[in-house]
């Protein structure tokens, strides 16, 4: 019998959340979004197939990088903790659960690599870039705007999925964006805006950074396979010529977390749907 979400093992969450991860970057990173890489993955640049699949990769990783919430003040899903109120936006995405998980292991043991990367990630949305004359026609203002990486990611995910009558939120965020920036606009303006601030975010920046951002996220991928797949070898259970296992640890005593745990072990013994790849220096150094 499965548990109450509120009573779920630590390593029960750590699965859930590892299985999750791995799932969402194996549809933002794959050949229905990028072109094949051939022969060349290192050095290289990854170009979305069209400008349709870039929108995509743009509204799943908005999904990647929000916050994990509950409806009507009741606690989060499998009982995880919420972040805390801080400034740090990261804290508010998935990757608060996977530094939680790097701090505090319980399925394997060398978690290094996934730490690492992490770490990586977090710093390069948190970081800010400088983008010189942004040209917003539609209320006649021209600026050097300074923005968190995160911010135009999250906006970018944000427009390009939605109809403006579901943009108050960040027809706000952009007014606050602005006055950071010395412009004041008032809410009718920040509007006004958003078809500008679309095309400077996501068909300039977010373009511009694909790339790199789909590194950093395959990275993620490879080092949750080497976290987890020397435990999914060490543990296989062949039960006869077409069915196999995997023991199963003390901890993991609800059904769908299990479900979790052994779709991970699995799916770390099978070869990623996208390369390992490092992307050429010269598509980082700008924003």
């Amino acid at each position: 019998m499965s548990q109450p979400a509120s009573r779920h093992t630590d390593i029960e969450r750590e699965a859930i959340i590892l299985n999750a991860v791995r799932a969402m970057i194996d549809d933002m990173v794959n050949h229905v979004i990028f072109v094949p890489l051939g022969d060349r993955t290192r050095d290289t640049n990854l170009m979305p197939l069209t400008s349709e699949t870039l929108r995509q990769f743009s509204t799943l990783l908005r999904d990647f990088l929000s916050p994990v919430t509950a409806k009507s003040g009741k606690p989060l899903p499998f009982g995880l903790p919420k972040p805390p109120n801080g400034d740090r936006a990261t804290d508010h995405t998935t990757l608060f659960y996977l530094r939680r998980i790097a701090d505090a292991p319980l399925i394997g043991s060398d978690i290094g690599r996934l730490r690492d990367i992490v770490a990586q990630f977090t710093d390069w949305l948190e970081a800010s870039a400088f983008v010189p004359n942004v040209w917003l026609s539609n209320i006649g203002v021209e600026l050097d705007l300074t923005i968190k990486r995160i911010d135009f990611i999250r906006m970018s995910g944000d427009i390009g999925k939605h109809n403006f009558l579901r943009l108050a939120g960040q027809a706000r965020r952009l007014q606050t964006i602005l006055a950071d920036n010395g412009v004041s606009v008032d809410e009718g303006q920040a509007y006004l805006a958003i078809p500008d601030a679309w095309d400077w975010f996501h068909t300039h920046l977010f373009a511009f950074h694909a790339s790199n951002i789909a590194e950093f996220l395959n990275n993620i991928r490879y080092a949750i396979r080497d976290y987890v797949g020397p435990i999914a070898r060490s543990t296989f259970v062949r039960m006869d010529e077409f069915r196999y296992t995997f023991e199963r640890p003390d901890q993991l005593i609800d059904d769908f977390s299990w479900a979790q745990y052994f779709e991970l072990m699995q799916w770390s013994l099978s070869q990623p749907n996208y390369p390992f790849f490092t992307v050429s220096m010269s598509f980082k150094d700008q924003f």
